[in-house]
């Protein structure tokens, strides 16, 4: 069986971060459309411009809730790709003291004081 490709968990944030800025804006979009109803002053034409606002709002909140999904799948598999990245890959020698980094680092460097 193949190995499972390897992702960068920083690119799964990244593109996770972008899922859940796309998500308010299509909320906010599905908010400002529904606030635009306008007074034709024709019965059939007032309905089917109310039907067509509706149909909008919803396709932008069926939106909002697939990226919402898919951002939150994206979360966990970063959340596991960096468990399984700590624990899989052999420890680098620490850094020296203040360096920043992510959260995983210190811990490394605390496993090579031993």
């Amino acid at each position: 069986m193949p190995a499972e490709p390897r992702v960068d968990p920083r690119l799964l944030d990244a593109v996770e971060v972008a899922l859940t800025r796309s998500s308010t804006a299509a909320l906010e979009a599905s908010h400002e459309v529904l606030a635009h109803y306008g007074d034709t002053g024709d019965a059939p034409t007032q309905r089917a411009l109310n039907t067509m606002i509706d149909q909008a709002a919803d396709a932008l909140a069926a939106l909002t809730d697939s990226l919402v999904e898919m951002s939150g799948e994206l979360r966990a598999t970063a959340t596991a790709a960096t468990s399984t990245a700590a624990t899989s890959f052999p420890s680098r020698p620490s850094r020296p003291t203040g360096a920043t980094g992510s959260s995983a680092r210190p811990l490394r460097g605390r496993e090579n004081r031993g």
